[in-house]
């Protein structure tokens, strides 16, 4: 009976079985699959088999096109992952793809492509990502579920037997899908068990299969502005974790994920953490690694001198509200605070301190082991950082302020520039650059109205000081603010917002400077000289008024109110340092420009005197330790070195009147200290031509000293320029406007 059987059963299963992955019963004429269908079976016999090198040379040639689809059966994982094998083996996968381009480089028609076939392939596996080889962007090495790489027992030539030992273990059956086969799956795909990360080398969490993963992938998965879908590593949507993080008494932390979401916290926190260098390591731990308690009378002088100082220049901290908060702190444990407050009181909270303790120390009032402190300050305050950036509000730019003021104690000026752009950014997407309309002022108190204003202002000069300083184009132009000034709420601040109105005016006036004579419309204007004068003289006059103004306001104060200490600690009350300000504007003003690229010989003359004037005062207030040692002092510091070479090249200064302020300024850059290593670079430029001066002087100005004079400050002039441009000091400007 067996053998009348088997004499009517085919060697081979029908065409229509094999198409659809069915057991065929091999029954001749019809198996029971196509009989029960109505269909007509045909046998086609023994499927035809081809190597490896006649595959890759059919996949060339566009003939073949690798499975669709996945198996979802155990017994059928060896298959796969011979296939998978092969696949990896190909010499020029894109061409695999119907219509694939022929560079591998374009990848957005490539994920198209991906697309399409997986939207075409159907049935129960259909959402799963193909097993088409895409280029790859690491070399091919694989990595096991535990991050190591792979030995040669789980190499891609045996990873059919490796698929087959991750499925003994599981009730998927997705382990055939490899570790660069998920790296090169589009952003929406799903991610399945087995799957590592071959950046981390970390695992992935698994998605449950059959019926429950649509809804899984529901909850697991958040759209993202451009459609696709993003999913952490650990499956906490990110829509929940930015809400989480808009409430101030809860403390989310962002997880660490395979890449940054299209959201404007994520690209904020990456692109400060990749710039800022401040606040990287911790000082003071206990044994077990916990923080010490700082002492709480240090902490309240750290305090008291950034409201004293900083807060002038920037008011965008509601004081009294920070101080009601003080108060409740018993003692400066980082782990009790982070308990009884939230995480923006306690960022900006550590940040101030930080920033207290560089005023003080620049003030020379600080002990040797309490200079340091800034550094562990910034770093238990960068804690918090994810979780304040992540709020994007008035709140976000508060803190970005503060950890900009903290950055200009870093040797250059990269993160206060890029802190500055993000904080301008965020000021006008919320239009704090417009005045309230009249209906929103009539529902807001005045001291939130204030508080908009001040917010504002502290990003515009926090902006503005930056760009001048650079040489750059500002962010926001003049006429595009309609916020009026801040003024004070009580009698008790009201010198406070004095000086930052004053220190608004200075920067209204550097930004004119720079608009009407540096940027880069101003070369382009068809004016004759005396339309070019007339320009640079209205400027002046405006320039005098402002400073008139100023004086005359401060001298007033400084009579009203003599506080010695407050002076020792806050410069901004200083006739000097006033007129070191108004004497580096002119500088901006008459130095070589774009408006102007060869200034007369009157001009010179004018430059050279406010040279000599500005680097006095300077040097006075360095006397005074009213000089910070930031990036901010240095880089105007070089702009005023700058500017003396070029008239010494031009023979527009004195030589026996400069011999003093060349040596002044040798003695400032070297105090800088070893970190700042350009500074030092430019000291040892200057000491020669300081030098080069003494010997014109003892020598009684005779002809071979000085040709060796004109040498050396030519000389040094190149190798100025050569410093600047190693170190990515864009501040130079003689050598492109007047040669």
């Amino acid at each position: 009976m067996d053998s009348e059987d088997d004499a009517h059963l085919e060697a081979y299963s029908c065409s229509r079985c094999r198409r659809l992955k069915k057991k065929c019963s091999r029954h001749h004429p019809n198996c029971a699959h196509c009989l029960r269908a109505g269909k007509q079976c045909v046998y086609p016999g023994k499927a035809p088999r081809r190597t490896k090198k006649e595959l890759r040379e059919a996949m060339q040639r566009g003939e073949y096109v690798p499975s669709k689809r996945h198996k979802t059966s155990s017994h059928s994982s060896e298959s796969q992952s011979r296939r998978q094998s092969l696949d990896f083996s190909a010499a020029s996968p894109l061409s695999a793809l119907p219509g694939a381009p022929n560079g591998a480089d374009n990848v957005s028609s490539l994920i198209s492509a991906l697309s399409s076939v997986d939207n075409k392939s159907g049935g129960a596996d259909s959402n799963l990502p193909l097993p088409v080889p895409l280029p790859l962007p690491l070399p091919l090495r694989q990595f096991n579920q535990a991050g190591t790489p792979r030995t040669a027992e789980t190499s891609p030539s045996n990873l059919d037997s490796h698929s087959s030992r991750t499925n003994t273990t599981t009730t998927t059956t997705t382990a055939t899908h490899s570790p660069v086969t998920q790296y090169m799956m589009p952003l929406g795909m799903p991610v399945r068990e087995g799957v590592v990360d071959p950046l981390s080398g970390m695992g992935v969490k698994p998605e449950p299969m059959g019926e429950a993963a649509e809804s899984a992938e529901t909850e697991t998965q958040q759209p993202r502005s451009d459609g696709m879908y993003f999913q952490p590593r650990n499956g906490t949507p990110i829509s929940s974790l930015l809400n989480e993080s808009t409430d101030p008494n809860k403390r989310s932390v962002i997880p660490d994920v395979a890449s940054t979401p299209i959201q404007a916290p994520f690209f904020e926190i990456e692109t400060i953490n990749s710039v800022f260098q401040g606040g990287k390591k911790p000082r003071d731990l206990n044994a077990n690694g916990t923080y010490k308690t700082l002492d709480r009378n240090l902490m309240d002088r750290f305090i008291a001198a950034y409201f004293r100082h900083n807060h002038r220049l920037f008011p965008m901290i509601n004081k009294i509200a920070f101080l009601k908060h003080l108060c409740k702190i018993k003692e400066f444990n980082f782990h009790t605070l982070c308990e009884d407050f939230d995480d923006l009181y306690v960022f900006k909270l550590y940040m101030i301190l930080a920033i207290g303790c560089t005023t003080l120390r620049r003030a020379g009032m600080l002990l040797n082991d309490e200079e340091e402190l800034s550094e562990h300050l910034a770093y238990l305050a960068m804690t918090k950082f994810k979780a304040v950036t992540c709020l994007q509000n008035m709140d976000t730019i508060e803190c970005h302020l503060l950890l900009g003021i903290y950055s200009f104690f870093e040797p250059k000026g990269w993160s206060s520039w890029t802190i500055s752009g993000i904080i301008m950014r965020l000021t006008i997407g919320m239009g704090l650059n417009r005045d309230l309309p009249s209906k929103k002022k009539q529902v807001m108190s005045a001291t939130d109205i204030e508080a908009r204003y001040r917010v504002f202002w502290s990003a515009y000069c926090f902006e503005r000081l930056v760009a001048t300083v650079l040489g750059r184009i500002s962010a926001i132009d003049d006429e595009d603010i309609t916020v009026p000034l801040p003024h004070p709420l009580y009698e008790g601040e009201r010198e406070e917002i004095d000086v930052t109105n004053t220190m608004i005016s200075l920067r209204r006036m550097s930004g004119l400077i720079y608009q009407k004579v540096h940027s880069v419309r101003c070369g382009k204007m068809n004016l004759t000289n005396e339309q070019k004068q007339e320009i640079i003289s209205n400027i002046r006059l405006q320039l005098d008024e402002v400073y008139d103004f100023e004086r005359k306001k401060m001298e007033k104060q400084n009579e009203e109110h003599k506080d010695d200490t407050l002076n020792v600690i806050s410069f901004h009350s200083s006739n000097i340092w006033l007129a070191m300000r108004y004497a580096q504007l002119q500088i901006l003003l008459y130095k070589p420009s774009t408006l102007v690229p060869k200034p007369p010989i009157e001009s010179l003359a004018i430059l050279g005197d406010f040279c000599l004037k500005a680097w006095k005062h300077t040097y006075t207030l360095y006397q005074k330790k009213l000089l910070p040692l930031n990036w901010i002092t240095l880089f105007r510091t070089l702009t005023i070195c700058n500017t003396i070479l070029y008239c010494l090249c031009q023979w527009a200064i004195d030589l026996i009147e400069s011999k003093i302020e060349i040596q002044q300024i040798v003695e400032i850059l070297q105090h800088f200290g070893a970190k700042w290593v350009f500074a030092t670079k430019c000291a040892e430029v200057f000491q020669g031509i300081s030098n080069c001066i003494l010997d014109i002087s003892l020598s009684d100005g005779k002809v071979p000293n000085m040709d060796k004079l004109t040498r050396e400050l030519f000389g040094a002039n190149d190798a100025y320029h050569v410093i600047l441009d190693e170190n990515n000091v864009d501040i130079s400007w003689s050598d492109k406007l007047a040669v």
